[in-house]
Order: C-alpha cells, then structure tokens, then sequence
C-alpha cells in the first residue's frame, strides 16, 4: 500500500492522477491545504514546495534504486521491516510566488514497483525557463535491500547497511557524499572523484590503494560492495 500527503491543494489532484495512472492502488490524499501563503524567498527568488509522503511494502524487489535530479537525498537502512518510506519536498523557484507554485505540477516524484527492484525517480520539464525545480527525499528502507542512487546535483547522505553480498551504489554529478556504515561492514570499496577529496575514518581499510582523485580496498572479509562517484565535490565515509 502507498500512501500520500500534499500540503497545497492545487497541486494535489495533478499528484493524485498521476499516481493513478502509475498503478497506485490505494491513495488517500489530505484535502487541507493552506494556498494562500507568500512563498519563501530564496537569493531573490520566490520558493514554492509540496511534502509528500509514500510507504512502500516490497514483495520480491531486492534493490531500491533512486534516480534525482536536482535537491538531496538521504538513505537510512533500517532492521525487521519490509517496507520503503519516502518522504520530503517538491521545490520550485521563480521570480513570482504565483509562477512558482503554478508550476508544482511539472516536477513529479515517480514510483515503479518492478520485480526486483523498486524505482524511485524525479520527472520535471527538460527547459526550466528562469525556474529552478528540486525534490529532496528522505528514504528509509529495510537493512536487507541493494541501494542504488544516481543524482545530478545535491547531495547524497545515507546511513547505510551492506546486505551480505550485496551493493551500496551512490553517485552524483556536483555535490558531496557522507555515508556511514557499520564498523563491522564487509565490502570491497572504491571511491573515485574529479574535484574534491576522499576521507574513511573510524574504520579499518583493508588492502589501500589511493591517489588524490581515487580509493580503493576492503573492509572486513570484502563479501559486498561499496561503489562512491562524484565529479565535484567530496566522498567522507564513517564507520559507527
């Protein structure tokens, strides 16, 4: 089951279409909503946003896989369930309150339940004409599941448990990456950046081999993997 909360009334019934249309079975949309704020104004622009939320329960999907665009993303694993939340914002700025929230309908958060892995996927126009679209998530998802993200620009921030011979996957375009990871993790590593620096701390890397712009090695026995990209910016890993 999947349900969703919006906050803003004229966007909620575009939101609600589309989900129908993507196979959503059970969707149960709150119809309060406040339209009649002034927006927030961000480096001279007008700022209009949406919350969302989705619960997820997984079937035979082994892997979630998150595919953004502009804003953050930030992944927590999470012990005895078998479901994914998703949760966060959908942002457009303009130079008018009234343009930005006029255009919440073209940035969309898409959801595909496919056999093994579960999609998670910003949609929004090609050309932004003077605007500027972001969806940041918060995704919690069993400690057992593959994660798979791929941004352009942002962050990506997860907290994150290896499955037993499975794969941890993050890379993004412009902006950091932090993840942390048991002490007790075993995964081969390679991180690999153009501009920016790598740092593990509190952990033991096996097998070390470096330059400024990759690392490489194992942590515990190597029975996963951990794969890190970035172009600009920094990859710092932490072990708890």
């Amino acid at each position: 089951m999947r349900t969703t909360t919006n906050t803003f009334l004229f966007a909620f019934v575009t939101l609600f279409t589309m989900l129908v249309s993507f196979g959503c079975a059970d969707v149960s949309i709150n119809p309060t909503a406040d339209i009649n704020g002034s927006g927030v104004i961000v480096d001279n622009k007008y700022k209009a946003l949406e919350s969302f939320s989705y619960t997820v329960d997984l079937s035979s999907q082994t892997t979630l896989k998150v595919e953004g665009i502009n804003g953050s993303v930030n992944v927590q694993s999470v012990s005895g369930i078998n479901q994914v939340s998703i949760s966060g914002e959908r942002i457009v700025s303009s130079d008018t309150y009234q343009d930005a929230y006029s255009h919440l309908k073209d940035i969309a958060v898409e959801i595909d339940e496919l056999t093994n892995e579960l999609l998670v996927k910003t949609v929004q126009p090609e050309y932004s004409n003077g605007r500027s679209y972001n969806v940041n998530y918060t995704i919690s998802v069993p400690s057992h599941l593959n994660v798979v993200v791929e941004n352009v620009n942002g962050r990506i921030e997860g907290k994150l448990s290896v499955p037993e011979n499975g794969t941890v996957d993050l890379s993004l375009q412009n902006g950091s990456i932090e993840l942390d990871i048991p002490k007790n993790t075993s995964a081969d590593f390679s991180a690999s950046l153009a501009n920016g620096k790598i740092s593990v701390q509190t952990l033991t890397l096996h097998n070390r081999v470096g330059t400024s712009k990759t690392l490489q090695g194992r942590f515990g026995s190597g029975d996963g993997t951990i794969s890190l990209r970035t172009t600009n910016g920094n990859i710092d890993v932490s072990g708890f």
